[in-house]
């Protein structure tokens, strides 16, 4: 027997982030310390080449209507491939359906976002695991940027943050979080999840969900109220949120018996 009598306890970690979690953060960071401390045209460049602008989208897929939709305010004889190069989207920039979710507009963006990843994205990642939540994120970004698309498929204003992948991860937890067996102590990443079916259900997930849309149309329609002096993207969260609630099932490793 090699203990020691009288030694002191392990301390646990005031934070315990999964690996995934903890990295991630730390890159959105490290953007976020480059955007700051690079020169300014380099900066530009980079946000012009990962940020998503539903315009670059519209230019390539649809000229005419994109063309139509600025009737009047272009000079004479301004063609379409002029403003796709003045975009930079000579070729359809699909990968900014993704890569504007790693741009923040400034540290207080990256913090709240940063906080709500920790929160929501932590018991999602230990679910799922690894490779499958980083998967997860990817696509309910991509589905918050086709839901911006789809409502402003012209506007030029360029689209930053990670709140729609964070959103899809608030929505996957709803899936799980009010599960029966949550108050019997069962960790997160254990519990059975709700099918859709029961998670209409559920007041308390039917509350989560109601306050969710209540309090994003609010900052939405008054971005004042979330502190932010630029218009919030509200339609990516929702895309994001939605995403987030009907993909839980493809991502979830947990099957019924505990079984993978």
């Amino acid at each position: 027997m090699n203990e020691r009598l009288g030694a002191r306890p392990e301390r646990e970690k005031i934070l315990n982030l999964p690996r995934e979690v903890t990295a991630l953060l730390v890159a959105l960071a490290a953007i976020q310390f480059a955007a700051g401390a690079l020169p300014r045209s380099w900066v530009s460049e980079i946000f012009s080449a990962l940020a998503f602008v539903p315009a670059r989208i519209s230019i390539v897929l649809a000229p005419e209507a994109f063309m139509r939709s600025l009737a009047g305010e272009l000079a004479p004889g301004v063609e379409a491939g002029d403003i796709a190069e003045a975009l930079g989207a000579e070729h359809l920039p699909w990968w900014t359906f993704v890569t504007y979710a790693l741009l923040h507009a400034n540290w207080t963006h990256l913090a709240v976002n940063g906080v709500t990843l920790a929160a929501f994205g932590s018991p999602l990642a230990r679910r799922f695991g690894a490779a499958r939540f980083l998967a997860f994120l990817a696509l309910t970004a991509a589905a918050g940027a086709a839901a911006h698309f789809a409502v402003h498929p012209f506007d030029l204003g360029p689209v930053v943050g990670a709140s729609a992948a964070i959103s899809g991860t608030m929505a996957a937890s709803a899936r799980f979080a009010f599960a029966q067996d949550a108050q019997f102590g069962v960790p997160h990443e254990s519990r059975r999840a709700a099918s859709l079916a029961e998670l209409w259900s559920n007041r308390r997930a039917l509350a989560f969900v109601g306050l969710w849309f209540a309090v994003n149309l609010i900052f939405g329609l008054f971005p004042g109220a979330a502190g932010s002096t630029e218009q919030i993207a509200w339609e990516a969260h929702v895309g994001g949120f939605a995403a987030g609630l009907l993909l839980f099932g493809a991502f979830d490793r947990r099957r019924e018996g505990g079984r993978e």
